[in-house]
């Protein structure tokens, strides 16, 4: 899969393209997507790879004055780790890696990147109370890839990563303040 020089590339066109802040109808709201992404992986020195799946859910909310606050969380229930990166603003980067969002009309197109895996969601809002969304996961190049873990700490060995279906849900009011 060479999705992530895909995903790479799109950032880079929204990101270019459109600093653009967030529609009214953004405001005092807080977007929900969840999927399952689901990898082809082992632990470096490892021989077997092993098929998991896991559940993601990316949070953001657009206050009163236009400010966003996302949340990506993950969970493994079979190995125990659990994960949570929360940021603010439209960009940003750290050791956990780094991210993107824009807004083209009513849509938030958020993009992240950790080591050699990536993300492309697109949420596109209907100003009520639906959204929907469309998630691309992706690593880079065509052979094993590998990356730290954000939850464990271990270096990981990707041979393939893909997202599934997700759902989109709207709330009012800030979920992180709950």
């Amino acid at each position: 899969m060479k999705l992530l020089p895909k995903i790479a590339l799109c950032a880079g066109l929204v990101t270019a393209t459109n600093a653009v802040a967030a529609p009214q109808s953004f405001y005092g709201k807080t977007l929900r997507v969840s999927w399952n992404e689901t990898r082809s992986q082992r632990v470096a020195g490892e021989t077997a790879f092993k098929t998991v799946s896991l559940p993601f859910v990316y949070l953001v909310y657009t206050s009163a004055k236009g400010q966003l606050f996302k949340r990506m969380s993950s969970a493994s229930a079979s190995r125990g780790a659990n994960w949570t990166k929360d940021r603010v603003g439209t960009s940003g980067s750290d050791s956990e890696g780094s991210g993107t969002a824009s807004f083209q009309g009513n849509t938030l197109i958020a993009t992240m990147n950790n080591g050699s895996l990536g993300r492309r969601i697109r949420i596109t809002f209907d100003g009520g109370s639906s959204c929907s969304a469309e998630v691309v996961s992706g690593k880079s190049g065509s052979g094993v890839t590998s990356t730290r873990s954000n939850a464990t700490g271990k270096t990981l060995e990707f041979e393939s990563v893909s997202a599934g279906t997700p759902s989109c849900s709207v709330q009012d009011g800030n979920a992180f303040a709950n």
